[in-house]
């Protein structure tokens, strides 16, 4: 005879659980119904007496028996190909490249049911202490293994997710890869850039520095998206590793930029140069063709402008930076700002680039004098 106690409802996610003990073995599994008063009474009338006939009829375990759990590395590859659909190209190879270099001779050959919260905390603290890097990059490791433990759960195959209950990380004070501070190009270093340039070249970095656009978005432009009578760019997709791809990094991605007056000679004249070919707005001297990607543009052209020009070295993406920076501390307004740069929310924008927002009131406090 079975030793067993009263099956019990619980509620994970919104979604119905039960729980109960069977010989000594704690056992808990997901219904699949929503939490809802009807739900609950027809577990309570009908699945519940269910679970009950097969156990007394010894059925149970015939279908609940210890299952075969697979090892990490094994689940691993099953959570990455559930996930295939819903990922970029990009940041599927971002989640293996993390797997297979950070994840998978550490815990890769373990049952997932046999990791627990402490193999978890160590190896984070190995990342950050041995390898020194900043919080920021091991949670994004982390972030696969996460994925891949919510996956199992869902599936039935394991109750807890380790991950999560895995100690949380401190800043690294001496990170590897440290972020790079944003250090906006002022306007006469940018006309100094732009003086070295010539024709797609120059045109391409001054559609950078005065749209704020990603260069994986200025690459990927197309003709199409650009209209001169309404004074606009619409930013649809970028180009990555030589894919032109729709753009999905957040809801706000996708959206319309003015095109400022300045600006407007820059693209005309590129107009002449690409227009009547119905291609992409930039491309390259050398074959005529677009840009594979980002890393192209620095090694062409952006190191060697800089150099030529006499201005301090900053990374591409600095040109995005020094658009955003310089509207904000002109007083222009952030929520718009934010709209035209893609970021999420204005909070991101906030985040990144409160300290450009200009003191209005010089007077600030001195209410309280007297």
């Amino acid at each position: 005879m079975y030793k067993m106690t009263q099956p019990k409802l619980f509620n994970r996610g919104s979604k119905l659980w039960i729980r109960f003990t069977l010989d000594n073995q704690n056992i808990r599994k997901p219904l699949y119904l929503d939490d809802t008063k009807e739900n609950r009474k027809l577990v309570k009338t009908e699945i519940i007496p269910q679970i009950l006939l097969k156990v007394y009829s010894g059925k149970f375990f015939e279908n609940e028996s210890v299952k075969n759990i697979p090892t990490v590395d094994e689940y691993m590859k099953e959570s990455f190909e559930l996930h295939k659909g819903s990922r970029s190209n990009s940041t599927s190879l971002m989640y293996k490249r993390n797997y297979n270099k950070h994840i998978k001779d550490v815990l890769g050959h373990m049952r997932l049911d046999k990791v627990t919260s402490n193999h978890i905390t160590y190896w984070q603290n190995n990342l950050r202490e041995n390898l020194h890097l900043a919080k920021g990059s091991i949670l994004r490791i982390r972030s696969c293994l996460n994925v891949m433990y919510e996956d199992a759960i869902e599936n039935d195959i394991v109750q807890v997710n380790p991950v999560k209950k895995a100690k949380k990380l401190r800043e690294t004070e001496n990170p590897l890869v440290k972020r790079v501070k944003l250090k906006p190009f002022n306007l006469m270093e940018i006309q100094s850039i732009l003086n070295v340039l010539k024709d797609s070249d120059k045109n391409l970095i001054a559609t950078l520095f005065y749209t704020g656009m990603r260069a994986g978005e200025c690459i990927g432009l197309k003709w199409e998206y650009i209209d001169f009578n309404k004074k606009t760019i619409s930013v649809r997709e970028q180009m990555v590793d030589g894919v032109q791809k729709e753009i999905l990094k957040t809801a706000r991605s996708q959206r319309t930029i003015p095109i400022i007056d300045i600006l407007i000679p820059y693209l005309k004249h590129q107009y002449e140069l690409t227009g009547k070919q119905n291609s992409y707005v930039f491309l390259t001297a050398r074959t005529n063709k677009h840009y594979h990607s980002s890393g192209k543009i620095r090694e062409q052209i952006w190191v060697k402008a800089l150099k030529e020009a006499n201005v301090p070295y900053r990374n591409l993406h600095q040109t995005r930076g020094t658009f955003i920076s310089t509207l904000i501390s002109n007083g222009e307004d952030i929520n718009y700002v934010s709209k035209i740069a893609g970021h999420e929310n204005v909070k991101v924008t906030l985040e990144k680039y409160s300290e450009y927002i200009p003191v209005k009131n010089l007077d600030f406090g001195k209410c309280f004098n007297g």
